[in-house]
């Protein structure tokens, strides 16, 4: 169903106010997004230093939960009121070509189909919007709907502006107060997750050539790591030891490295100078702060 221009009377949305307002909701619509992911953590653990983890089943149940309230938002909002916080800021409003207010029905449909117009970060909406004479995006022209502009009062951008600052603080501070108040039992423990040994690593942060057991001309050695519940104050170190190699005092340090502030690296170690490591035991040592929390040995075989 397409609709070419409103019988009310009523101007056609420019589609940069549109842009402009769709921008407002995006942010208004993922805001819950820290407060429901820290309930879920402080719920079914994943609770960190710094936050909450967003993995397994509790990271599922975040997204899911927090596109839930999204939709919702912007299909009850248009559907009753026939304009949203950001539409609102922007003297926008949805309408019936005849001018009456969509209802749920109607809303619904327009909204659902968003996941087809959002293709290309709203490449497919901005496309079909630019062939219809009243802008209409593909869920506007299903749900028989015009986006139209009005001479809205001051006094109602002001409200919409203030109600946006206040939707961010309360979700600020609520998932501060959720975090403050989790659960000894829902916090993750800092811990070194993921730790693996190479020749290499890609752009994904993948290990290459994984193994225990390098060749003695084997040029560089690569761990590839992952942390968790680890505050970004607190060093991860990695120390390379040569267990027992002939030549070499056992248990020697042949390098060390320290780095903070994020939850996954890479420590490298280069070959010696003469280009052949000495045959032998290793291990590399990894730290967070001052305790040992994980070893991996490996041997260097002559070539």
């Amino acid at each position: 169903m397409q609709t070419s221009v409103p019988a009310s009377g009523e101007r056609i949305a420019p589609l940069g106010d549109r842009a402009i307002a769709a921008v407002v909701d995006l942010i208004l619509m993922w805001a819950p997004f820290a407060v429901i992911g820290m309930w879920t953590a402080t719920r079914f653990g994943g609770v960190t230093s710094n936050g909450f983890q967003l993995d397994g089943a509790p990271g599922l149940l975040t997204i899911t939960l927090t596109a839930a309230v999204a939709f919702s938002y912007i299909w009850l909002f248009e559907g009753i009121f026939g304009t949203t916080l950001g539409k609102l800021a922007m003297n926008l409003r949805v309408r019936t070509a005849g001018g009456a207010r969509i209802g749920l029905g109607r809303s619904f449909a327009r909204n659902a189909l968003r996941v087809v117009d959002g293709i290309g970060v709203y490449l497919v909406g901005l496309i079909v919007a630019l062939t219809s004479p009243a802008r209409q995006r593909l869920g506007d022209r299903i749900a028989g709907t015009i986006v139209v502009q009005t001479d809205g009062a001051v006094a109602r951008r002001v409200t919409a502006a203030a109600a946006f600052v206040v939707v961010l603080a309360a979700c600020v501070t609520g998932s501060v107060a959720l975090h403050a108040g989790a659960p000894a039992a829902a916090q993750v423990a800092p811990q070194i997750t993921q730790a693996v040994l190479g020749t290499g690593r890609t752009d994904e942060g993948a290990i290459i050539g994984q193994a225990t057991s390098f060749p003695a001309n084997t040029a560089t050695i690569v761990c590839v790591w992952r942390d968790s519940g680890v505050s970004n104050d607190v060093a991860i170190r990695s120390v390379w030891v040569a267990t027992a190699v002939d030549g070499v005092a056992p248990n020697t340090t042949i390098a060390e490295k320290s780095i903070a502030g994020t939850d996954s690296g890479t420590f490298t170690l280069s070959g010696p100078s003469t280009g052949v490591w000495p045959a032998g035991s290793y291990r590399l040592d990894l730290y967070l702060g001052d305790a040992l929390v994980k070893s991996l040995p490996y041997a260097i075989t002559k070539s």
